[in-house]
């Protein structure tokens, strides 16, 4: 059993990341130059720091000041975002879910992920939420995830939406994207 994503899973895991962050501009009408202010990167468990790491989720954004290394004054500083994915948790997903297709669970999860920094960096969500406002957070997005990824035709979704129902029952988010 695999702890960390293999090159085959990392292939896979850039198709996702180009559809995720496609299909999330689009919805958002985002163009490249409004991506680069919302600044972030896509990480794997084996490059991710011990607070981002989660034994239930299959992925997190966490949140950083950023800033050129050669600006100091503070209007230079910056919200970085990590898409911190947790290889193990998504691997086990997929091992106990065949009907989950990689390509599926991995567009799912990033475009969840982009829709948060989206919210975060248009100041629609709080990144430092209360349990209740997350919660309900958690619903919007996963709604509008659904959205913005229901004109893809190739990705077969229903599994993933499955896989995420059943998990998020009863209060239970360990599903949390």
């Amino acid at each position: 059993m695999a702890a960390y994503f293999s090159e085959a899973d990392k292939r896979v895991l850039c198709q996702a990341a180009v559809i995720a962050e496609d299909m999330t501009s689009d919805y958002y009408k985002l163009s490249h130059s409004r991506w680069l202010k919302s600044r972030y990167d896509i990480l794997t468990r084996e490059h991710l720091r011990a607070e981002e790491v989660s034994p239930h989720a299959l992925a997190m954004v966490s949140r950083y000041d950023g800033r050129p290394p050669d600006r100091w004054l503070p209007s230079a500083a910056f919200d970085y975002y990590r898409i911190c994915l947790q290889d193990p948790n998504i691997l086990a997903a997929l091992r106990r879910r065949p009907a989950l297709s990689p390509l599926a669970l991995l567009c799912y999860v990033l475009t969840h992920e982009l829709v948060h920094i989206v919210r975060f960096s248009r100041f629609e969500a709080r990144f430092d939420a209360g349990v209740a406002e997350r919660a309900a957070e958690e619903r919007l997005v996963h709604r509008l995830t659904r959205q913005i990824l229901a004109p893809v035709r190739c990705l077969d979704l229903t599994p993933v939406i499955d896989f995420y129902e059943s998990q998020s029952s009863g209060g239970r988010m360990y599903a949390h994207l």
